[in-house]
């Protein structure tokens, strides 16, 4: 069993091995493979209407099947509505954090058709994020105050209208 393995669509430079497959094919492993899966900037290119049917679900139960009981899945993706997850033209699905409880189990009336996944919810959250200049004003950057000003609001606008949600999930 490889200690780190990654799948994607096309030949990636990435130095762990790395698995080729068609949009809508199996992720390449057996049930129950792996201790954790981790998906950064992924599923926004998911679609949920294409010919090979709803990607987003047929890979988030993908993910459930390759995980093994217990297992953690923690899933990165652009936060709905900041413009970020509008601005790329390959985002096709746009993913509010309350979208999973689908996948837990835990939305009410009836589950939607397909999801077979049963997971606990550890994390649901938006990342905030810092910039890691932020309250070091002498880092050796020659940035001119309007510059130091225009970072700090960047900074300071990430944190109160994040870019990114993250869920971390366990199987159950």
């Amino acid at each position: 069993m490889d200690a780190v393995s990654s799948v994607d669509i096309y030949r990636s430079s990435a130095s762990v091995p790395s698995h080729l497959i068609n949009p809508g094919d199996p992720l390449p492993f057996p049930d129950n493979w792996f201790d954790s899966v981790s998906s950064f900037d992924v599923l926004e290119h998911l679609s949920r209407d294409s010919k090979f049917g709803n990607l987003f679900i047929f890979y988030m139960n993908e993910l459930h099947r390759v995980l093994k009981p217990n297992g953690l899945a923690a899933l990165i993706f652009p936060h709905f509505p900041n413009k970020t997850a509008f601005i790329d033209p390959t985002h096709v699905n746009f993913i509010p954090k309350q979208a999973v409880s689908y996948f837990a189990g835990t939305k009410e009336g009836p589950f939607y058709a397909g999801i077979l996944t049963s997971y606990s919810v550890l994390l649901n959250s938006r990342l905030r994020i810092w910039s890691p200049w932020f309250g070091k004003p002498n880092l050796g950057l020659n940035l001119s105050f309007r510059r130091k000003l225009s970072l700090m609001r960047r900074t300071i606008g990430r944190f109160f209208l994040p870019t990114h949600t993250i869920w971390v999930l366990k199987k159950l």
